[in-house]
């Protein structure tokens, strides 16, 4: 017979690695997805980055 407080355990360890994998994941996101911003220097012109290799 599978054991009631199963479930319970289920869920308590995926609520507890939800929240550190979410960070994670959105760290992840900030540093390796191009988000579109502009720089602009003193003169009002935008920078423009060269391509990063690798």
């Amino acid at each position: 017979m599978v054991n009631a407080d199963l479930p319970l355990w289920v869920a308590g360890v995926a609520i507890i690695l939800a929240v550190p994998l979410t960070f994670m994941a959105a760290n992840w996101v900030r540093k390796n997805v191009d988000h579109g911003e502009a720089r602009f220097g003193p003169d009002g012109k935008v920078i423009e980055d060269e391509e990063k290799q690798g």
